[in-house]
C-alpha cells in the first residue's frame, strides 16, 4: 500500500512539475518593420518572448520554414529575441531600382566585399544605387540586434546531401573556411554547428555533435553573418539542420544553450 501510495504520489509531482514548466512558456511579443525599396519593400518581424534581450536567434532565409519554427518553439521556453526576414517564403529577396529588379540572398550582404559579390554573382551588372540599398537594408536588420547581445543564433536548414558538415573537411567545397571539424558518424551530416568560439566547438565536440569550427584566417568573405561578427565581442552560432527535421534541430538548440549558460 505504501509502495502504490509512493507511485501516485510520484506520479502527481511529475505531471504538476510538467504542468508548471509548460505554463512558464513565454508568449510572443511582436513588432513589424517594412524596409522600402521605393517600388516595393520588405517585411523584418522581430518577436520578443519574456524580458530576456542577451539572446537572439535570426532567420534569414523565409524558404527554411523548419529551422523557424524550431527557434521559435525554443525562445518560448528560453526566452529571448527572434528576428525574421518574411519573404513570401522565397530565399533570394528581389527589389527593383531604376525600373531594374536586383536579387540578392539576404545571408550575404553584411560585409562589403560579400555583398558585392552577391549581387554580382546574381545579377552581373549592378548599379550603385542597387549597391547603396542593400547596404542600406543589411544596416537596417543589424540595428534591430541589441546592444545587449551576448548570443546571436542563426537558423538554417538544408537539403539533404547537398550542404553538410563534410562539405568542410579536406575534400570539401568549403574546407577553406574550416579550421577544425568534428564529425560524429553516428549523426546525420546534415545537422551540425558552424561557430568562431574555440571553447565552445570544444564543449559541443566532447558532446559528440557534428561541428565547424570556422578559420579566422582562411575563412572567405562571402558577406555572412559568421564574418560580420568574428571580430565582435558577440558569440555567433550557426545550427544548421535538414529541411523537416523540426525536432532534431529543437534538440540541437537546447543543447547548444545548456552549454552557453
Amino acid at each position: 500500500m505504501q509502495k502504490i501510495s509512493a507511485l501516485v504520489f510520484f506520479l502527481f509531482s511529475f505531471f504538476e512539475l510538467f504542468s508548471q514548466t509548460d505554463s512558464t512558456r513565454y508568449a510572443p511579443v511582436r513588432t513589424k518593420y517594412r524596409f522600402d525599396w521605393g517600388n516595393n519593400s520588405t517585411r523584418i518581424f522581430l518577436t520578443q518572448y519574456g524580458q530576456r534581450k542577451d539572446l537572439v536567434m535570426i532567420h534569414l532565409h523565409d524558404d527554411e520554414v523548419a529551422s523557424a519554427a524550431a527557434a521559435k518553439d525554443v525562445l518560448s521556453h528560453t526566452g529571448g529575441i527572434m528576428l525574421e526576414l518574411k519573404n513570401k517564403e522565397k530565399r533570394l529577396v528581389r527589389f527593383k531600382k531604376s525600373g531594374r529588379y536586383f536579387f540578392f540572398d539576404p545571408n550575404r550582404i553584411f560585409t562589403s566585399r560579400g555583398l558585392e559579390k552577391n549581387l554580382r554573382f546574381l545579377n552581373g551588372h549592378v548599379t550603385s544605387a542597387a549597391l547603396s540599398s542593400v547596404r542600406s537594408f543589411s544596416s537596417f536588420i543589424l540595428q534591430k540586434i541589441p546592444s545587449s547581445a551576448t548570443y546571436v543564433i542563426a537558423v538554417h536548414n538544408n537539403e539533404d546531401g547537398k550542404y553538410s558538415v563534410r562539405s568542410y573537411t579536406i575534400n570539401g567545397s568549403r574546407a577553406k573556411d574550416a579550421e577544425k571539424v568534428h564529425i560524429n558518424p553516428a549523426r546525420d551530416p546534415d545537422n551540425f554547428f558552424i561557430m568562431t568560439d574555440t571553447t565552445l566547438f570544444r564543449e559541443l565536440e566532447v558532446e559528440d555533435f557534428n561541428v565547424v569550427l570556422q578559420s579566422t584566417k582562411t575563412a572567405r568573405d562571402d558577406g555572412s553573418l559568421s564574418i560580420y561578427f568574428e571580430k565582435t565581442p558577440v558569440t555567433y552560432i550557426n545550427v544548421e539542420a535538414q529541411q523537416g527535421r523540426f525536432r532534431t534541430q529543437v534538440n540541437m538548440l537546447h543543447a547548444l544553450l545548456r552549454l552557453l549558460q
